[in-house]
């Protein structure tokens, strides 16, 4: 949903990057593509880390919106991306809103990013430990989100460096291949996949 040129959503849509649950990250772009978002929000401060924190806090604690209006303030839905509120009319308002893209569509540039690099992953790691000291984190939580913040912060690229977002979706591969191995990451998935809840390993 995150790469469609345009969504219509049921005013009951719940959207979320929630992959840490299960000891993963998001690894078809969903990292790349909030980055982007929040990087062009005109209410978001500039600079490499504030776009970077804010995505790292709501994929590192599974933030789902509660509606689609909250999806739009939480950025998971666009300004322009539509919602409709009798789910019996959704496929015509979407068939639409498809229509409207057909005469002047162009594919967008792709972006490139401004990240934190080194001190970045450092100070998502520190916010992590703490959180751990608060019981809010898992020792498990630890690991996905080390991993997590090696994406957001740019994996090897300083700060000055502005990565593709080729650059950035090979981190989030990266990432969730080596996750997939671990034997925390299979034991959140077998519990989830049994149990329907998520495992606090």
């Amino acid at each position: 949903m995150l790469h469609a040129s345009a969504v219509q959503a049921h005013a009951e849509t719940y959207i979320g990057l929630v992959e840490c649950g299960v000891g993963l990250v998001p690894a078809w772009g969903g990292c790349t593509e909030m980055l982007a978002r929040y990087q062009g929000a005109k209410t978001m401060p500039k600079g490499p880390m504030p776009a970077a924190a804010k995505v790292f806090e709501m994929v590192s604690t599974a933030t789902v919106s509660k509606s689609a209006a909250n999806a739009k303030e939480l950025l998971f839905l666009r300004e322009g991306d539509g919602i409709t509120m009798n789910r019996y009319r959704l496929l015509a308002d979407a068939k639409a809103k498809a229509l409207t893209l057909v005469e002047a569509y162009a594919a967008p540039e792709p972006p490139t990013y401004q990240l934190p690099g080194e001190d970045g992953r450092v100070g998502f790691g520190m916010a992590v430990k703490e959180f751990r000291k608060k019981g809010l984190a898992t020792p498990y939580d630890e690991v996905v989100a080390g991993e997590l913040a090696t994406v957001l912060s740019g994996g090897e690229a300083d700060i000055i460096d502005r990565p593709s977002e080729a650059d950035i979706l090979a981190l989030e591969r990266g990432a969730f291949t080596r996750l997939i191995r671990k034997d925390g990451t299979l034991a959140r998935i077998e519990t989830m996949l049994t149990t329907g809840k998520p495992l606090r390993n």
